[in-house]
């Protein structure tokens, strides 16, 4: 079967991308700090033809002020739901570092992707993540979630 649709330049007709979270922020040793942001639930039946996407890609977009030698890290856990009430861990990951402040005020900003087969997961999926700051002090973060859902069987439009 030959496509029809040139990726390199109409990605987007191939999936559709979902905002998975709120704006967490987060102050080394404070709030925020160590804490899981819990996802806002996606139902996979829920797009446009009622096709559930088989893969997602699941990223948190972080911007943070570290002290020099001083790390941002996340963690992250999708998990998976018959109901969208009984939650199970379908994907996890422990923190891994993302960023590292080489002045005394860096200002940095990234995202940490994670690519998910969800051929397995039931109806409904969300995207928990933890921001973890390693200074004890004034160095802070915001983070929130985004996700691009692909692997139709038909095409969202």
């Amino acid at each position: 079967m030959t496509s029809t649709i040139v990726t390199q330049h109409n990605i987007g007709e191939l999936g559709s991308l979902r905002r998975l979270s709120a704006a967490a922020a987060a102050t080394a040793a404070g709030a925020g700090d160590s804490t899981t942001t819990t996802g806002i639930t996606i139902d996979r039946m829920g797009f446009v033809g009622s096709s559930m996407p088989g893969s997602a890609v699941f990223a948190v977009l972080w911007d943070a002020t570290l002290a020099t030698g001083k790390t941002v890290s996340f963690g992250y856990a999708v998990q998976d739901s018959v109901d969208g009430t009984n939650w199970s861990d379908y994907a996890t990951a422990t923190y891994a570092v993302v960023g590292t402040g080489s002045t005394a005020a860096s200002a940095l900003a990234g995202q940490l992707q994670a690519n998910i087969d969800l051929g397995s997961a039931r109806r409904y999926v969300r995207f928990n993540f933890a921001t973890d700051l390693s200074a004890t002090q004034t160095d802070t973060a915001v983070a929130r979630a985004a996700g691009f859902f692909g692997g139709f069987d038909r095409l969202p439009n």
